[in-house]
């Protein structure tokens, strides 16, 4: 390919997609119409030729069925016959020795003219040709020229004549006999100037070319405006939204095609990206709320000991335990900012093999035996149920739920932790005698920094993060948590996991 065809492609792909079905659609409109009017250019002449062979032939059949059924011929009943045909006919009767027209003037040269005898009635002996039904000699001298002739399986003769002003003729000839009579039938119409038809054809034909062009291309220009509407729609939105304004939407009215589809997908994208924005917002105000409550302890610990914790070793020591203590929980609300912000953007890759669901319940409850303080707490295993999952992230699930009984249990009362399973499904519960959720606080709790009991949140300690945690690592497993709660009574907290199957485990990997 040329290096100027190149540039011209290159050119076209970098055209607006407007102006591209503008081109598509007129170009291949212009290109069928020239078509089109070049295959009739081309065949004009054939279809002239050929309605006017049809008008020429039924003549004929007309006139030979005449002649069959009549025996009075003249020129007055030629006329009646054909009444208002643009047809000339010549008749030449053998048995009268005469020739009957229809027309007024004089006859044609090319018209067959008896001379001497009249012709035989006698048909051609031994296969012989019939006589010619014109003279070409004839024809010659006066000016004329066969430009075709053919013979059909009714015995008709055709002839395209033409004379020096370029008049042209379809002449069909015809020997038809009756019981009574031999008659020479010649049927003949000017086909006229061809050459001046084929001009004025071409400039008319030309004429509505420019026109059907120059329409296809405004035609085109309208299909691409009203099928590229909503993608104009969509790109003034798109021009329009930012992170401060996320409200536009684009209207969905129209025709169930593909442009509303993309127009519904568009203002799909925008919803999530809203709820995103807004989460985060919610999320970085909440964070900073939370991190403001022990930096302040920090700061004004640290201005206590500027002032009198030098020369106070108890004022020292409590500034030094309270900066300690605020330091540890900003370090673990940090560690969960962390872990939650990697587990929004999709940054933490849960690494899924089988394991036993027993056996991590069974590590939780040792380990929470150990920090118990005056608490009972039993394990009870139902059943032998393994998952998939990642070992980590279940254990910390559990931990959280485990973590949270300890806190709101009184000193003294149980907590249980079961696992068991049915035919699809295992289950493990932690469940405690607390002070229990109310009803309406429980669709959210596993909102982050939501905590439940406000009167309490300075004497527990806590994040408010571990349920939100808990309900994303649910989500990574395509797990379900189960709550139920009544206030002063308890909690019970019900993890749930598909179990684990061969299937499963070779499909991710």
């Amino acid at each position: 390919m040329s290096r100027k065809n190149k540039e011209w492609l290159k050119g076209i792909q970098h055209m607006a997609i407007a102006k591209r079905i503008t081109l598509l659609y007129g170009g291949i409109f212009s290109l069928s119409l020239l078509f089109i009017s070049g295959f009739m250019m081309l065949n004009i002449s054939g279809l002239q030729q050929s309605e006017m062979r049809r008008e020429l032939q039924e003549t004929m059949t007309q006139v030979q069925e005449f002649l069959q059924t009549n025996t009075e011929l003249s020129d007055e009943s030629l006329r009646e016959l054909l009444g208002d045909k643009y047809v000339e006919v010549s008749i030449y009767s053998s048995e009268a020795n005469e020739t009957y027209n229809n027309f007024v003037g004089e006859m044609p040269p090319f018209l067959f003219r008896p001379e001497g005898e009249p012709p035989s009635r006698q048909k051609p002996q031994n296969g012989a040709d019939k006589p010619p039904v014109i003279g070409e000699n004839e024809l010659y001298r006066e000016g004329y020229q066969i430009n075709g002739r053919r013979e059909n399986k009714s015995g008709n003769v055709e002839y395209i004549l033409e004379n020096s002003t370029d008049q042209q003729f379809m002449l069909l000839t015809n020997h038809f006999e009756t019981d009574t009579d031999a008659y020479r039938i010649q049927v003949f119409k000017m086909m006229g100037n061809n050459a001046y038809m084929m001009r004025n054809f071409l400039v008319k034909m030309l004429i509505v070319d420019i026109l059907g062009i120059c329409c296809a291309f405004l035609i085109g220009k309208y299909i691409s405006d009203r099928i590229l509407r909503p993608v104009e729609a969509i790109r003034s939105a798109a021009e329009r939204i930012s992170i401060e304004d996320l409200s536009q939407r684009i209207s969905t009215e129209g025709p169930e095609d593909e442009m509303k589809e993309l127009t519904i997908t568009f203002n799909s994208m925008i919803d999530r990206l809203d709820g995103a924005f807004q989460r985060q917002s919610q999320f970085i105000s909440d964070a900073s709320h939370e991190l403001r409550t022990p930096i302040a302890v920090i700061q004004g610990y640290a201005n206590l000991i500027n002032r009198w914790g030098k020369s106070d070793p108890e004022v020292l020591q409590e500034s030094i335990d309270s900066i300690l203590t605020e330091t540890d929980h900003m370090s673990a609300l940090i560690r969960q900012l962390l872990f939650l912000a990697k587990g929004d953007q999709n940054k933490l890759h849960v690494q899924k093999t089988r394991i036993s669901l027993n056996e991590i319940a069974a590590e939780l409850v040792r380990e929470m035996d150990l920090l118990q303080e005056g608490r009972s707490i039993t394990f009870t295993a139902e059943d032998e149920v393994e998952i998939f999952a990642e070992y980590d992230l279940i254990k910390q699930l559990l931990w959280i739920h485990g973590e949270n009984a300890l806190k709101y249990s009184p000193n003294g009362s149980e907590i249980a932790v079961r696992v068991w399973k049915d035919a699809s499904f295992g289950y493990v519960s932690v469940e405690d005698h607390g002070a229990g959720i109310a009803e309406e606080d429980l669709r959210k709790i596993f909102d982050r920094f939501y905590r439940a009991d406000k009167s309490r949140n300075k004497e527990v300690s806590g994040t408010g993060l571990g349920l939100a945690i808990a309900h994303w690592i649910i989500d990574c497993h395509d797990g379900e948590v189960l709550v139920e709660s009544k206030v002063g009574e308890g909690t019970i907290f019900t993890d749930k996991f598909r179990l684990f199957s061969a299937e499963k485990e070779a499909k991710s990997k």
